[in-house]
């Protein structure tokens, strides 16, 4: 848990950016670490439809977050940031959350400041808490953490200006990184980067309202981590309406061939990074 925590403290105090993929399992967050990303993100949006099939609605609890937390760290070599949603309740259940969060091994947690029921940061229909009362909870947050763990403050202001505000005083009062989520328009963007202080964070959807750019330009534009929520939710969510179709109609698993990876090569992947977690379990 510390080392995890001092690499991604490391990460955010070396130059350039960082780019923040999300995951929704174990499967997926090492799919993503074996392509290269050097830290990954739980996405709650990903947990809630893999783990429930439900909407971003904030059924998930911190019960099943947390045990979905340490399935994927037990077999991560990254960093993890983890979609702690609105802490789960009162400033009590923030300091139950960064508890459990940090023993199942989150190097980050991101705790925004919906009322429930809350929505996808992208999505219509967001309300937010009075900034005093998520004051309250960011403030608990950083006062319970025992180790090196990143928090993250989250607002889902619709009001630019009011989500400035509030973005600065998360930043006054020591949040690690700043995160204005569901910026509509590139002036917005450009706003938030050059008035909000300290490190700040963006989230992209495939299809959302912020609009997309290189990570390289967000950077150029005052964010220091550039979250991609859903793609490995998405691709799959794609490769499979386009591929178990020819299944169906075909009849015959052969129609996967030239979509499908091979028991072998699967096989070879999944026992080699147990084998590896194994061995640094021992070490």
């Amino acid at each position: 848990m510390y080392e995890m925590c001092q690499r991604l403290r490391a990460m955010l105090k070396a130059p350039g950016f960082i780019e923040l993929p999300g995951c929704y399992d174990s499967l997926s967050a090492m799919l993503l670490e074996h392509v290269g990303f050097p830290v990954v993100f739980l996405s709650g949006y990903g947990v809630a439809a893999s783990l429930l099939g439900n909407p971003d609605v904030g059924l998930t609890t911190l019960t099943e977050t947390a045990l979905i937390t340490k399935n994927v760290t037990n077999r991560l070599g990254v960093p993890l940031i983890v979609d702690a949603d609105n802490g789960y309740g009162n400033e009590d259940n923030v300091i139950r959350t960064v508890y459990e969060l940090e023993a199942a091994g989150a190097a980050g947690i991101v705790i925004e400041d919906q009322i429930l029921p809350k929505r996808c940061g992208h999505g219509a229909d967001r309300k937010i808490v009075p900034l005093p009362h998520y004051m309250r909870k960011l403030e608990s947050a950083l006062a319970a953490r025992k180790s090196g763990l990143v928090i993250i403050a989250r607002t889902d202001s619709s009001d630019v200006d009011d989500a400035i505000h509030r973005a600065t005083t998360f930043h006054d009062a020591g949040a690690d990184v700043v995160l204005v989520d569901g910026l509509k328009s590139l002036d917005d963007v450009k706003r938030v980067g050059a008035e909000v202080p300290g490190l700040k964070q963006v989230n992209l959807i495939f299809g959302g309202v912020t609009p997309i750019l290189p990570a390289a330009e967000f950077h150029a534009l005052g964010f220091k981590i550039v979250q991609y929520s859903t793609p490995a939710l998405y691709v799959t969510v794609a490769a499979l309406l386009k591929q178990l179709p020819l299944l169906y109609e075909a009849h015959d698993l052969r129609a996967l061939t030239d979509a499908s990876v091979g028991f072998a090569a699967f096989q070879k992947f999944i026992e080699r990074r147990y084998r590896d977690s194994i061995r640094c379990s021992d070490s």
